[in-house]
């Protein structure tokens, strides 16, 4: 009978404890159209799986904000091919949705598995993988933090992205487009991380 009452109570207190506050407003989830939904933050994740997978520019006019921004030192490293510049690390990788645009609608589309999701109030985080082809030899995983902010009334989507945070595997996907070949794999004088 105690063990029931233990895990009652701890069922309770779980229940009541406070939601975490997350993204740009400050929001504590509520139910008052303010926040999103469940529905809204799986198509915002919908939306930004298909700019990667099967990217269109009027996906990208529709989903993202005119003050788009989007951060990776990953993509950058990508971009730079693993060398330094001409594209700082730390600094914005596509500074708005124009050059998103021009950026990712070069690119062939990749491949893009989502693993996780979670959202709070305005902001989507998502946890993904891919395989940049066909017998590649590394997976990519990565996260993703999707800042959103509430779109008109009458808009095609409710939340637009504003803000991506995005960090993942650059050295296996530099490894996986041969722009990297590794040649010290077998070399006692590696640094073990695990012990």
């Amino acid at each position: 009978m105690r063990s029931f009452i233990a895990v009652a109570a701890l069922a309770a207190f779980a229940y009541a404890a406070p939601e975490p506050i997350f993204g740009q407003s400050k929001n504590v989830a509520r139910d008052d159209g303010s926040c999103m939904s469940s529905a809204d933050a799986d198509q915002v994740a919908i939306n930004f799986q298909n700019l990667i997978s099967n990217y269109s520019s009027s996906l990208a006019e529709a989903s993202l904000t005119t003050g788009f921004q989007d951060y990776s030192d990953s993509v950058t490293s990508l971009i730079d091919a693993g060398c330094t510049g001409p594209q700082p690390l730390g600094s914005v990788t596509f500074a708005s949705r124009d050059a998103f645009i021009a950026g990712q609608g070069s690119q062939p589309n990749i491949p893009f598995e989502r693993l996780n999701l979670w959202y709070g109030c305005d902001a989507v985080f998502l946890r993904w993988r891919t395989t940049i082809a066909p017998g590649a030899p590394e997976f990519v995983t990565g996260i993703i933090v999707l800042e959103t902010t509430q779109a008109a009334a009458g808009s095609e989507n409710a939340w637009l992205i504003n803000t991506v945070y995005s960090e993942f595997n650059s050295g296996a996907w530099l490894v996986d487009l041969g722009t990297f070949v590794p040649s010290n794999c077998t070399n006692p004088s590696r640094r073990l991380l695990r012990n």
